[in-house]
């Protein structure tokens, strides 16, 4: 920014060869790859005798002063004024006429850009500086180019026949070339009038207007666009536009067009408001090519959440999507491709001191041809609990639900469920022991077509619990290490009688998944449609193994529930039959950080009478850093709707150098002997642009064989794709990596520590 020029002028001498070294700095400055670093003020760095403010410095060997207020300079010419600095060998200051003009090569700064041209005219009444055949850099951002003319005013950049890019080198990647560009010191964009954008040297694209990011800020306009390719829908292109609406919300639409199935609008709105934070996505295809009947597809997602006050937050999480083959052929990223259903849920919840209320609703759609299950429409839930009081406390539990069919008006239910406890907890360093005895009682109003489900039913179960935990540790010595050892024993007695709950519909309960930790919860399913019944022992000993630093590298456990009678309870009146074995299955997991970089996360569920391992999943992960990993992991369950699963997988992202960066992943199904899910990607990154390629093989999940025009046979189906992205640094930002490539996959990324799917 150019100040107003202010008598009397300052002559100083200048002494030394800094000036030389000075413009070869400059010269030289940010031509490799760390040019990706803000630009220094190089002439800044040269300490010069300091001015007062407003007036003018010069240094030079040698000066002619004329009476009529005009100086020549020569010589290693310096002239500074409050933050502006120009080194030139010759220049002559006119005080009268208030201009500076400098010619036989110069370099200058004002401390946001850095300039090195062919000469200088300086106009202090108007504030405005000329410079011709120049090169110049934006001292605070990763930008520099070309200018056959370049005018300085107050806060302003203007550029003439000249180039912008955010590469270093003298044959930059990209390179935006204009008749004309125009840079504001107060914005975070500049803007381009008759441009065309050249790929190395070689002109792509012609723009008549086009506004540019000089640094992180956000800004309205295209971003970039992806290709894909697909044996589903054929050629994709998607090119996102983005909306700064304001700096607390945002949107961006898509149109992606598929050569096989038509052009969808995807849409995306996002706003922050003080303690309320949310989005809205929808995705629209008026018609799809692909199919016969239901050409409309879509899918809306809505997700809100606010703190009212304190006490009081309220959350909103809803997906919909029109049809069960949505997710196979479009993916989202709300939910996955390996998905069996969708959640919704909407509550509000109070949570102060002793007490805790929650009004909810949801359901879950399933996708595929399953019975639908019911909407909880709505749910109120009471827990109160008083303070404990010489290791006792007290507590009450109450629910109210009513429960509607999605699809059947005629299948409803009401539930009304209390449930007060008493508990003791005795605790000690070394052990503890807790006691809990409760009392269930459930009430149930129905209304359904099966006549084995009751009008009105009530249930009443006393539930008695006792448990207790031992904490032993010691200080063991492994090689040349020390570590702490923990040993944590612990037994549970649960006892809940038998009733026969056949006559209840099932609203909202599932089996719960076994593992060291479910083996001690007081209950075999979640919900309150099926108390089983229990008189039963479970042990189970627990290790963990801490290094000086308290991190633990080693925890492993192993459990199991020895039952003293059957179990009769069953979710369904067809699966009736009793447990077999007076034992249930023993539950082992083990955690282990070898070091650093290796880790390894078991478990297995192993049942003892039939001699066959139940489930079990393992995983052992090299990880790098977050840029370099690799995992492999088996997993194998039993009569999962009346399937068996054995599945091996295998993933990585690798760097192979500062540029080339791999990512991939297979899964293998052994059951069926058939690759489930592949993908491969490859990155070439450089400090100014990168692309990216990927390709996948998958199953084709047809759940809707009636809707699509491929008729399913009894051959497997494959969906097969590639995936081109070209990405410009310094035009628009992209921070998704390789890693976010194998989250999005069917079966999607997990650390060892926390395996779930």
């Amino acid at each position: 920014m150019l100040l107003r020029f202010i008598t009397p002028l300052m002559l100083l001498s200048f002494t030394g060869d800094a000036l030389a070294a000075l413009q070869n700095q400059n010269v030289q400055q940010g031509m490799a790859c760390e040019a990706s670093r803000p630009a220094e003020n190089v002439i800044g760095s040269v300490q010069l005798q300091q001015t007062e403010a407003g007036t003018i410095g010069v240094e030079s060997r040698s000066a002619e002063i004329f009476a009529d207020e005009k100086a020549y300079f020569t010589g290693n010419v310096i002239i500074h004024r409050d933050g502006q600095w120009l080194s030139t060998s010759k220049a002559t200051v006119d005080q009268q006429k208030g201009e500076i003009i400098a010619s036989d090569g110069i370099t200058f700064s004002d401390g946001y850009l850095n300039v090195t041209g062919d000469s200088l005219f300086l106009d202090l009444n108007e504030d405005r500086a000329e410079l011709y055949n120049s090169d110049y850099r934006l001292q605070d951002h990763n930008a520099r180019g070309h200018a056959e003319r370049l005018s300085l005013s107050r806060q302003e950049v203007l550029l003439q026949d000249s180039s912008f890019t955010t590469c270093p080198g003298d044959s930059p990647a990209w390179q935006l070339r204009a008749q004309r560009i125009q840079i504001n010191e107060t914005s975070d964009f500049g803007e381009a009038w008759h441009a065309r954008f050249e790929l190395f040297d070689v002109p792509i694209l012609y723009l008549p207007y086009f506004n540019f990011p000089i640094s992180d800020a956000r800004k309205s306009g295209l971003l970039y666009p992806t290709f894909d390719s697909s044996s589903n829908s054929g050629f994709e292109v998607e090119i996102p536009y983005y909306f700064n609406i304001a700096p607390n919300m945002d949107a961006t639409i898509a149109p992606v067009y598929m050569s096989e199935r038509g052009t969808m609008l995807k849409s995306e709105y996002r706003y922050l408001f003080g303690q309320n934070a949310g989005q809205f996505n929808l995705e629209y295809l008026g018609n799809d090519d692909t199919r016969i009947e239901n050409k409309k597809r879509y899918l809306w997602h809505v997700q809100h959440a606010a703190q009212i006050n304190p006490d009081l937050s309220f959350y909103l999480d809803a997906t919909e999507i029109s049809d069960d083959n949505y997710l196979n052929d479009f993916g989202s990223d709300f939910a996955g491709r390996a998905d069996t259903h969708l959640y919704r849920v909407a509550q509000l919840d109070y949570d102060n001191d002793n007490w805790t209320a929650q009004l909810r609703t949801e359901d879950y759609e399933l996708i595929g041809d399953y019975r639908s299950p019911y909407r909880t429409l709505p749910q109120l839930s009471v827990d109160y609990s008083a303070k404990t009081l010489h290791g006792f406390s007290a507590g009450i539990y109450n629910e109210l639900t009513y429960f509607q069919n999605q699809d059947q008006s005629r299948e409803y239910a009401t539930r009304a469920h209390i449930e007060p406890s008493l508990r003791y907890r005795y605790e000690k360093p070394a052990f503890d022991t807790e006691a809990e005895l409760s009392y269930l009682y459930t009430r149930y109003w129905q209304e359904s077509p099966d006549s084995a489900i009751a009008e009105s039913v009530t249930r009443t179960l006393p539930r008695a619990r006792v448990r207790a935990r031992m904490h032993l540790e010691r200080s063991v010595e492994i090689g040349n290490d020390q570590y702490r050892q923990t040993l944590s024993p612990q037994i549970q007695y649960l006892y809940v009688p038998y009733e026969n709950q056949q006559d209840i519909g099932i609203y909202d309960t599932s089996l719960l998944q076994d593992d060291y930790h479910g083996l001690f919860r007081s209950r075999r399913f979640s919900g309150l449609d099926r108390i089983a019944e229990a008189n039963q022992i479970t042990y189970g000993i627990s290790s963990s193994l801490f290094t000086q630093n308290e991190r633990e590298m080693l925890r492993a456990s192993l459990g199991q529930i020895y039952n003293i009678e059957d179990s009769r309870t069953q979710l369904f009146a067809a699966n009736e039959e009793t447990t077999t074995s007076s034992n249930s299955e023993w539950v082992a997991d083990i955690n282990w950080a070898v070091d650093e970089n290796w880790s390894l996360r078991s478990s297995i569920q192993y049942d003892t009478e039939l001699n066959s391992t139940r489930k079990s999943q393992t995983a052992i992960e090299f990880r790098k850093d977050d840029s370099n990993l690799v995992q492999v992991s088996h997993r194998t369950a039993t009569n999962i709707l009346n399937n068996d699963i054995e599945q091996v997988g295998t993933q990585a992202v690798w760097s192979a150098s500062s540029r080339w960066q791999v990512a991939a992943n297979v899964f293998y199904d052994l059951t069926h002997d058939r690759l489930n899910d592949a993908m491969v990607g490859v990155q070439y990154s450089s400090c100014c642009w990168a692309l990216r390629v990927s390709a996948y093989r998958r199953i084709n999940r047809d759940l809707e064989p009636a809707f699509s025009a491929n008729q399913i046979n009894g051959d497997t189906q494959f969906d097969n794709g590639i995936s081109i992205q070209f990405i410009i640094s310094g035009l628009a930002s992209d921070n998704s990596g390789l890693i976010n490539m194998l989250e999005k996959s069917t079966y999607g990324y997990r650390r060892p520590f926390y395996l779930s799917n």
